[in-house]
């Protein structure tokens, strides 16, 4: 399974590496938005988790084009504390989930629990981007 990351947050990049290497996952990780963008359009991902706290382009901007180019391509959308978009972002059907913050452990353990999750609702190769 091929999964994205779009992040600036060492801490969560970090445990997403320690989470998906364990399943044997290639992990992508993107620093900002135009960057995932770039990589969406020329890269097959069976996921993208998107970081809303990723300074630069809205995440409403980002999941709106990210549709566009690869309208098959699941997002979770997550973050370290609440955000205003989640509520919009979960409206135009991408799932959010909120992160604990200053714990690398507790955080790797939701991602494995996230990517549980995503397996489920996308068997192998069904959310594929292109």
């Amino acid at each position: 399974m091929h999964i994205m990351l779009c992040s600036n947050n060492v801490e969560l990049v970090d445990a997403a590496s320690r989470a998906f290497s364990k399943d044997g996952c290639r992990l992508t990780v993107c620093e900002c938005g135009l960057e995932a963008l770039g990589v969406v359009e020329v890269m097959d991902a069976d996921l993208l988790i998107l970081d809303l706290d990723t300074p630069g382009l809205d995440g409403l901007l980002i999941v709106a084009a990210v549709k566009e180019l690869a309208p098959t391509l699941p997002i979770v959308a997550v973050s370290t504390k609440p955000q205003v978009d989640a509520r919009v972002v979960s409206h135009k059907g991408v799932s959010y989930a909120t992160l604990p913050s200053g714990s690398a452990g507790a955080m790797q353990v939701l991602l494995t629990g996230l990517l549980e999750t995503e397996r489920t609702r996308f068997p192998s190769g069904a959310g594929s981007a292109q």
